[in-house]
């Protein structure tokens, strides 16, 4: 590549010595400053290799001749000098999406005084040979792809008034030479990759008004001679790698207009009289950093404060109470700090926010704000764009007065404690496109309103309290990308409606919740989904194929649920599929082969269903720890973890009709063995004194699962009036399930998922439970293995609940006339029931069962 460059440099100048020498009249001794600077200009444009504007069109010799010696001066971008005719002094070629290098000839351009080649598509390396360009007031090379370090030679132009090379990637560290750029008024090199410290010595360039170095990799501490700079009004240093203690005195810089910080680690406190000390301040930002301490109240002295950015920090104490008095702020951004709020009074700075007319964005989330908020919240200017007040502990009712913010388009206040139902007034806010409530205890129904902010491309209402179907109107939010109603009462079917909503691109979220119904087939229609998650619920139906034409999907949940059928064959179209869970259903058929095939798939969960028949083993299906197949009926094969029966292939080899024989003895064997068993068991059932009854109605399978939401209800909220008693993973609540006459009283079994063996314990339970039939131990209803409206893992037995209380508190009552004290012969009788229990627990089960102390098993004789 260098080669061509050269060599294209030297054809331009050979072409053009070619026509001078041809045409002898272009070289006067009053333009000498032709011959030097035609060919530089032709030898800029040889490198460029691509002009999609068609901007150097005019660059050719034929059109600089026209009968005059300097034809060149009137090239698009070319200015020349009117005293040195045929001298150029300024090409301004800034936004014409240029792609090539930049011509080291340009440092021939004597009297250069403006270079403008901004907002190009160059690369390459800023040519040393610039820096020969003595004359050179201005020079802008911004917004390119320009790479490699800052020459050294730069530090020449002694008459330089401004320097802008931002938004290139430009490393290595600034030269030392640039201390002589005395004259220098702006220095931007904004968004490359210069590292090293910050030099001291630029404290010494006290002409400058305008410092630019953020978004780049410098180190180390601010040096204090930057206070030096007496002229400076624009100052940003933001996202860097500085430390350390922020020097005072550049709190003292009273020319500072603007000041930016942000995204380093910087430390320290701000001075409480920093508005006597900065008057002229417009933006304040030091975002993201180490600073503690308070918030000074005297910002608000500072008449032109227009910006105040200070979120990411560790301030604490109250805001400010007068901090919007001046009018003039724009944006107030408080948020990820340590501020307070617990009285009224210290929600008295909304009420000072309220005189900024002005006011677009308010960040106060992630603090420690609490207590009730103020109706002044619906106060502030009707320019209000960005409202966030999330991660706190505020409560009380969201404000009705939040629809008259007609231009708001972000709305967040999740993790909070408020109360109450949403407001309707909501879906006046037809400019919103973010609405996050999520993690609060809001009730009722979810207001149909919310279907009118056709703008609409977030919506978070998770983790509340929220009843009632979901809107039909959600059909409308033809922009939304992502939707999350999950760890709600939500009951009722998904709407159709919803399914049409092709903009969802991110998320779909309504696991645990009621919903029931079907999933429609209209699903097939969010193609641009990446993540769906209907768990938890009482889906029923067959998963539908049209699943299959949601090609973009990564992450699939359908658990917990009460979908039946096989696994349809158009989900091998999923192959970008990385989770797949459809365990807890009532699926059947084979394991799909063609989930073989998909190299991205991570996580596969299948169990606790009714699939039969081989199972593969190459692929996910040989990672033991990224598939679960458990608790399914008739499985076979696959790779030796899975401790699967081989499957009966007859042998290859055999004729058909020896096949067909061989399929004939061994059914007709077959039969007959089952029968015999069968005779044999009922001679057995007939005999006992009927202990162990074969009842498969108490199987956890064949009854419906239940969802966190459901238990949540039952129990009331798993309030302590509920609570029968405490073991040793966990504690039993007594609930009650339907209405009417289907009113039924059951045990809730809420295991610590937190206590080491919780888990395993629950599983061996389940594993217990399911096998076993017996009339003197209590019966298990259903399972639940979800999450509970924090997030958090949960994990519950439904049992049979004793209305008669336990055996020890009728064989030790804690007060008199609590239980009537059993006799000799019904404690007699109570322990043959035991004893019963026990001896079918550890003959009559395989594998037996050995019981523990606790409340796993009770005996319901009393």
């Amino acid at each position: 590549m260098e080669i061509r460059r050269w060599l294209l440099q030297f054809l331009a100048l050979l072409t053009m010595t070619t026509a001078l020498l041809l045409n002898p009249s272009a070289s006067t001794s009053s333009s000498i400053s032709t011959v030097d600077d035609l060919p530089t200009l032709l030898s800029f444009k040889s490198l460029i290799t691509k002009d999609p504007l068609g901007a150097l069109s005019s660059w050719t010799i034929n059109s600089s001749s026209n009968g005059s010696t300097h034809g060149f001066c009137s090239w698009t971008g070319v200015k020349c000098s009117r005293t040195h005719l045929g001298s150029v002094m300024a090409p301004r070629l800034q936004g014409l999406s240029l792609s090539g290098t930049v011509s080291p000839f340009l440092g021939n351009l004597s009297r250069l005084r403006v270079l403008d080649l901004s907002n190009n598509k160059l690369e390459g390396q800023i040519p040393p040979s610039l820096g020969n360009c003595f004359a050179l007031r201005r020079l802008n090379l911004s917004m390119n792809s320009l790479s490699g370090a800052i020459p050294p030679a730069m530090g020449n132009l002694s008459k330089l008034l401004a320097m802008g090379i931002s938004i290139n990637n430009i490393s290595g560290t600034i030269p030392l030479s640039f201390a002589d750029l005395a004259t220098v008024t702006v220095l931007s090199i904004t968004s490359n990759s210069v590292h090293g410290q910050i030099p001291p010595w630029l404290g010494n360039l006290t002409a400058l008004k305008r410092l630019s170095m953020a978004e780049n990799m410098m180190s180390g501490h601010v040096p204090p001679t930057l206070s030096k700079l007496i002229n400076l009004q624009y100052l940003t240093l933001a996202v860097n790698n500085l430390q350390g203690l922020t020097p005072p005195v550049l709190f003292n810089m009273s020319s500072l207009e603007y000041l930016n910080f942000g995204s380093n680690q910087l430390s320290g406190s701000l001075p409480q009289d920093i508005g006597s000390m900065l008057p002229n301040l417009t933006v304040f930002s030091v975002f993201y950093n180490k600073f503690e301490g308070q918030i000074p109240a005297s910002l608000s002295n500072i008449s032109g404060l227009e910006l105040i950015v200070l979120h990411g920090n560790r301030f604490r104490g109250q805001i400010p109470s007068n901090i919007g008095q001046n009018g003039c702020l724009i944006a107030f951004a408080v948020g990820d700090n340590e501020l307070q709020a617990t009285e009224s009074r210290d929600w008295d700075f909304l009420t000072s926010l309220a005189n900024c007319s002005r006011l677009f964005s308010v960040g106060l989330q992630l603090n420690n704000l609490s207590g009730i908020l103020p109706n002044s919240i619906s106060n502030l200017s009707q320019k209000l764009e960005t409202l966030k007040a999330g991660g706190n502990q505020i409560a009380g009712h969201i404000p009705t007065g939040i629809g008259r913010y007609y231009q708001l388009t972000m709305l967040a206040f999740e993790e909070n404690l408020f109360t109450g139902t949403i407001p309707s007034d909501i879906g006046k806010l037809s400019n919103l496109k973010a609405l996050s409530l999520s993690q609060n205890r809001c009730h009722g129904e979810i207001p149909s309103s919310i279907g009118n902010i056709s703008q609409l491309s977030l919506l978070t209402l998770s983790a509340n309290n929220l009843e009632g179907s979901i809107p039909a109107t959600f059909g409308n939010l033809t922009e939304l990308i992502s939707l999350d109603l999950s760890l709600n009462l939500l009951s009722g079917q998904i709407p159709e409606e919803m399914m049409s909503i092709s903009s969802l691109a991110v998320f779909l979220n309504l696991s645990n919740n009621l919903l029931d119904g079907p999933i429609s087939p209209h699903v097939g229609q969010l193609i641009n989904l990446v993540e769906m998650d209907f768990s938890s619920n009482k889906l029923s139906g067959a998963i539908p194929n049209t699943l299959g034409s949601c090609v973009e999907l990564q992450f699939l949940y359908l658990q917990g649920n009460l979908l039946h059928g096989n696994i349809p064959k158009e989900l091998m179209a999923l192959r970008g599929l990385e989770e797949l869970d459809l365990s807890n259903n009532n699926l059947s058929g084979p394991v799909p082969e063609f989930l073989e095939g998909f190299q991205l798939l991570k996580k596969l969960n299948l169990s606790f269903n009714h699939l039969s028949g081989p199972v593969p083993d190459k692929e996910i299906f040989s990672n033991a720890s990224a598939i679960s197949l458990t608790s399914n009926g008739m499985l076979c094969g696959g790779p030796v973890f899975f401790h699967f029966p081989t499957c009966p292939y007859p042998a290859p080899d055999k004729p058909a009709r020896h096949k067909l024989i061989h399929i004939l003895v061994f059914t007709v064997a077959g039969a007959f063995i089952l029968l015999c068993v069968s005779i044999a068991i009922r001679c057995y059932i007939r005999k006992s004194r009927g202990d162990a009854r074969q009842g498969q109605e108490n199987s956890p399978e064949m009854f419906q699962r239940i969802s966190y939401a459901e238990l949540h209800s039952a129990t009331d909220s798993f309030s302590a009036e509920n609570l029968v008693g405490r073991g040793s993973f966990g504690s039993v609540y007594n609930g009650t399930f339907g209405s009417g006459a289907h009113l039924i009283t059951a045990a809730v079994k809420v295991l610590d998922v937190r206590r080491q063996g919780a888990t395993r314990s629950f599983i061996s339970e389940c594993n217990a439970l399911k096998r076993i039939r017996h009339r003197k131990l209590i019966k298990v209803i259903t399972v639940c293995d979800s999450l509970d409206h924090s997030g958090s893992q949960f994990m519950a037995l439904v049992l049979e609940f004793i209305p008669n209380g336990s055996l020890d508190k009728w064989l030790h009552p804690s007060t008199e006339g609590e239980f009537l004290t059993p006799n000799l012969m019904q404690r007699l009788n109570i322990a043959l029931d035991v004893a019963e229990a026990l001896e079918y627990l550890h003959h009559h089960i395989d594998p037996p069962i050995v019981h523990l102390s606790g409340p796993r098993f009770q005996v319901t004789s009393i």
